[in-house]
């Protein structure tokens, strides 16, 4: 069985209260540069968006790595037991809760993590040494944050694995 996962939550923010407060304690707005960007940004772009305001006023919109800490995300993953316990390894320091599906040999896991721990594990179950099912659990999550607006993987190259059937992330820093 090939791992099935789903978005399950992301973090609900009250931009407009906290846009407001802002501008009266700190004479602008911090959402002013995630507003004027040509595409819509996701509530957790936009909230990051303004925690980088907060500190500079012109910061530009988008993710900040040393930010990535302040967005938590809930994954749902459902993966053949062995499978499922190769990706909780690889989502090290995030709390789960398990359950015993009624397939024989299938789990199915709450997972939840910041989008820095996301991110970390993400990158760390697409790679080749890791076993092809995983990874192809791994490619899941990977293509649901992306399809939600939460590419923070900018600093990877995407490529196909020898098996055609996933990809593999490899980190190239940008120069």
């Amino acid at each position: 069985m090939k791992p099935e996962c789903l978005l399950l939550t992301s973090p609900a923010v009250n931009l407009r209260a906290f846009t407001s407060i802002c501008q009266q304690v700190l004479g602008y707005s911090p959402v002013r540069a995630a507003a004027a960007m040509p595409r819509e940004l996701s509530e957790a772009e936009k909230f990051l968006s303004c925690l980088a305001a907060l500190r500079d006023p012109d910061a530009p919109a988008g993710f900040t790595a040393d930010l990535l800490p302040h967005a938590f995300f809930s994954v749902f993953l459902v993966a053949e037991d062995g499978d499922l316990y190769d990706i909780l390894e690889r989502c090290s320091g995030m709390p789960y809760v398990t359950a015993e599906t009624t397939a024989r040999g299938v789990s199915a896991a709450v997972i939840s993590g910041t989008l820095a721990q996301w991110r970390d594990a993400v990158a760390a179950g697409s790679t080749p040494a890791v076993k092809l099912s995983v990874r192809a659990g791994f490619n899941k999550v990977h293509s649901i944050f992306r399809g939600a607006g939460l590419d923070v993987w900018g600093d990877y190259r995407s490529r196909p694995a020898p098996d055609n059937a996933t990809l593999l992330l490899e980190y190239r820093p940008q120069r």
